[in-house]
């Protein structure tokens, strides 16, 4: 049965996730195929490269065996399908090793046995130097013993990783590094295909090193595997990117997934779709599957039609406008809090998401437990960016742009209308350029609303609309040397690690993949650090510093939040066995959806 939640009950999206969980299934072969309509992807397939939420179905879909896993009721636990053993140990330094020993019937989707070598590899190839000169940003490996070492090229043995057998290997934890509040996430390792990515590199017999020269395997891996995939490790196998649609086939070779489990499908197609007609199209069957269904009109369409049913969960994430941190204008904090103050956010929960959900203001979603624990509070303590005229022309007095054109007569706030912008004393007039997204409303409500504010403080706006796939090479910062936006319009899901060091941290300043917004702030680094230098059993003290941060990110303000929603996952009526929720997205459920003949 279809059921509406308004905001006024939103409560009652809380599942019994781990009640939820299908029986074990190992079919030898998939049937049916299902289509699942998204926005624009990238067609980034493995880690390295910035991508969508779109692109990461896909990559789960096709990769797997990790040595630890996110269970469907959002648990971070050991995958005993793939890992046969592990132990711990502490030296004398207080660096923690981790030995697995693999289950042995673990094999690639081209039947080549994946070993010890593989897990090994992929470490290795992934903290590499070569890997970084072929266009990466990858942080894996980063906590582990010798990584700077490594990783600079100062040394080719990497000493916390380690082979010690065909089916066995070690990773040790850098004593710097711990406590983690996510520790065994420092030692998830998933295999690498070593006979594809690295056909004439070897594993050093010292276990920790490669031999061979790695250079020209990065450059293939980067230029080609990246976005197809020859050789993979999950429930499905990639078979194509053709005209905006990815296609996807069942992996008998694949064991299974921490439950056991198997996909049911044979075929899954990830088509690109126009955001305006995608609940349309799942109504008359022309796709399967749409997720994150935010609009009110589109929730009420479905819930008349007898051809679709539906799925809501409070969001893990959040709706925000991101700003391009150390560029321009919007490098300072005075600017980014005047134009927070020059539209009015609410209207994005009125008019797109029809009241099934609630502004944000701080980086946070409703589906948080941190939220849960300290909403109240939070309430009390963060500046609720409302449209305020007058303070937003107070702080952008505090700025450069204070002059009229001529770069010397102050700029009158009582003058202000369109065209009477202002300026800088090099005669420079203050515009600001947002990039939004094709075929969105939410570009659109920003189009017709922001330039109301601006008007009235004297700034010229310019909105561009474009590819999802081109405002991300914006937002990531693809060209450095010809940046022009200011602003981007997106959004984003938390894993079950919250762990904002890794994207706001000035460690990754200039490394915009990792850090789009170009953030550099002590306090952000200060609390970020401390938020992960817990013991996983510390969790008051992770909630009391959650709380601390998201005071010093509203204040700092490196995206304007706008909203956090109510998802809805609609599917046609033939699908059966989707069991989505905030973490445990289309991608992972997929396994266990089968069709109607």
């Amino acid at each position: 049965m279809k059921k509406l939640l308004s905001l006024a009950v939103i409560a009652l999206v809380a599942l019994s996730m781990a009640a939820c969980a299908p029986t074990p299934t190992t079919p030898a072969e998939g049937k049916g195929t299902v289509v699942i309509g998204t926005p624009a992807f990238s067609g980034n397939l493995i880690n390295g490269f910035g991508n969508s939420a779109y692109d990461v179905i896909v990559r789960n879909m096709i990769w797997g065996y990790a040595t630890y896993t996110t269970t469907i009721g959002g648990e971070i636990v050991l995958d005993t399908t793939v890992v046969k053993t592990v132990t711990t140990s502490l030296d004398d330094a207080g660096n923690k090793t981790y030995t697995f020993e693999l289950n042995t019937n673990l094999v690639w989707s081209d039947g080549t046995a994946i070993t010890a070598d593989d897990y090994v590899f992929g470490m290795l190839f992934a903290a590499s130097p070569e890997w970084r000169a072929a266009g990466a940003v990858d942080t894996t490996g980063r906590d582990l013993l010798g990584y700077t070492a490594y990783n600079t090229g100062d040394t080719k043995v990497f000493e916390g990783v380690k082979k010690l057998g065909t089916h066995s290997f070690s990773l040790t934890i850098d004593a710097s590094k711990l406590p983690y509040f996510y520790e065994t996430l420092y030692v998830s390792a998933s295999p690498t295909p070593l006979h594809v990515w690295g056909k004439d590199i070897t594993i050093g017999t010292d276990g920790s090193s490669l031999v061979g020269d790695l250079a020209p395997a990065a450059a293939y891996v980067a230029g080609t595997e990246r976005f197809a995939p020859s050789v993979v490790s999950g429930p499905f196998t990639f078979v194509s990117n053709i005209d905006k649609r990815m296609t996807t086939k069942f992996n008998p070779l694949f064991v299974g997934d921490y439950r056991g489990n198997k996909a049911k499908l044979d075929t899954v197609i990830i088509q690109e779709v126009n955001q305006d007609l995608d609940v349309d199209l799942v109504i008359a069957g022309d796709v399967d599957i749409v997720t994150g269904v935010i609009q009110d009109d589109k929730i009420k369409k479905a819930l008349v039609s007898d051809q679709v049913d539906m799925l809501n969960y409070k969001r893990n994430g959040y709706g925000f406008i991101g700003f391009s941190g150390d560029f321009e204008q919007t490098a300072d904090k005075n600017y980014r809090q005047a134009v927070a103050h020059l539209i009015d956010r609410q209207q994005f929960v009125t008019t797109i998401l029809g009241g099934y959900g609630a502004m944000v203001n701080s980086e946070y979603g409703l589906a948080q437990w941190m939220y849960d624990a300290k909403a109240a509070e939070l309430g009390d303590v963060l500046t609720n960016y409302v449209v305020n005229i007058d303070r937003a022309n107070d702080l952008l007095d505090l700025t450069d742009y204070i002059f009229e054109a001529d770069g010397t007569t102050p700029w009158d706030r009582t003058k202000a209308v369109a065209g009477y912008w202002r300026h800088n004393a090099a005669g420079e007039v203050l515009i600001h350029n947002h990039f939004g997204s094709t075929n969105n409303p939410i570009s659109d409500l920003i189009n017709s609303e922001w330039p109301k504010g601006m008007n009235q403080a004297g700034i010229q706006f310019y909105l561009e609309y474009g590819g999802f796939d081109a405002l991300l090479g914006n937002y990531y910062v693809e060209d450095p040397e010809n940046r022009f936006f200011h602003s981007y319009n997106l959004a984003t899901n938390f894993s079950v690690a919250y762990d904002p060091y890794l994207s706001l941290h000035s460690d990754f300043y200039g490394q915009y993949s990792q850090n789009p917004t170009g953030t550099q702030d002590p306090e952000i680094d200060r609390l970020t650090l401390a938020m992960r230098s817990l013991e996983p059993t510390q969790k008051d003290e992770y909630l009391e510093l959650w709380f601390e941060y998201q005071q010093v990110w509203n204040d700092l303000l490196p995206q304007l939040p706008l909203y956090s929603n109510v998802y809805f996952d609609i599917f046609n009526v033939r699908v059966s066995g989707l069991a989505t929720n905030p973490l445990w997205t289309v991608g992972r459920a997929i396994i266990d959806v089968s069709v109607a003949d």
